[in-house]
């Protein structure tokens, strides 16, 4: 069950209530949390490593490290709920968990357990990010340190890997200059016009395979300062 990569900018949320396309699964409501976490530890915990559960899978993210930025920054309970919950239904692109590995109220039981726990115990990984070489373009490395703050203060670390592995949102690491296929076939190159954009208006251009909706539920248009998206493009140039 692959349902975070420790890291597309900022803890996302399914979208709560505009349209997140055919990939829009809904509310999370209600939900046992002791159902929740028996739930987890027989269907999940070979794969994530949650301290809670006591499980300590390797082939998924660690929850508490993918979690860890969120719960300092007071994020809702409700918010990393839909999270999951949306994870649940729509896994990352090619990674390894099945989607709907549990269903109904069996979900919301899931989704409401790890978002009670996930970041309180210690983590296995998810720390903040050490900058070991400057960017090539897009900041220097004081710019990039303090972009490596912001992915995790900002909530980036829940939804966006610097690995490499899939998640909620796009990897960062080598994205830089890539090129991107967006959800409207155009194929665009990811450069600080493009990154800028996709931080300061998460939805205007949305990458395949991803739904729409997801970054702008947490953090609406236009909410990240212009020094702060630049900052943080700095840091994703960083990471190759």
């Amino acid at each position: 069950m692959r349902l975070f990569a420790a890291g597309l900018l900022l803890l996302g949320v399914a979208a709560l209530s505009a349209g997140c396309g055919t990939k829009q699964t809904g509310i999370a409501k209600g939900g046992d949390v002791g159902q929740g976490k028996t739930l987890f530890v027989a269907k999940c915990g070979s794969c994530h490593r949650l301290a809670d559960a006591g499980s300590t899978g390797t082939i998924g993210p660690d929850l508490d490290g993918a979690f860890a930025g969120a719960r300092a920054q007071h994020f809702k309970v409700s918010t990393i709920k839909q999270v999951v919950y949306d994870q649940i239904y729509h896994p990352a692109p090619a990674g390894l968990m099945p989607a709907k590995i549990v269903t109904g109220a069996n979900a919301a039981s899931v989704a409401a357990y790890v978002a009670s726990v996930a970041g309180t115990g210690a983590a296995s990984n998810g720390a903040p990010p050490t900058i070991t070489s400057a960017p090539a373009a897009g900041g220097g490395g004081g710019l990039a340190a303090t972009g490596a703050k912001l992915y995790e203060s900002l909530g980036c670390s829940a939804c966006h890997s610097i690995s490499g592995a899939k998640g909620v949102g796009p990897t960062f690491k080598g994205v830089y200059n890539s090129k991107v296929q967006l959800s409207t076939g155009q194929t665009v190159t990811a450069n600080d016009a493009y990154l800028l954009e996709s931080i300061r208006d998460p939805d205007k251009q949305i990458v395949r395979g991803f739904p729409k909706g997801v970054m702008s539920a947490t953090i609406p248009p236009g909410s990240v300062s212009i020094a702060n998206a630049k900052a943080l493009i700095a840091f994703i140039t960083s990471k190759k």
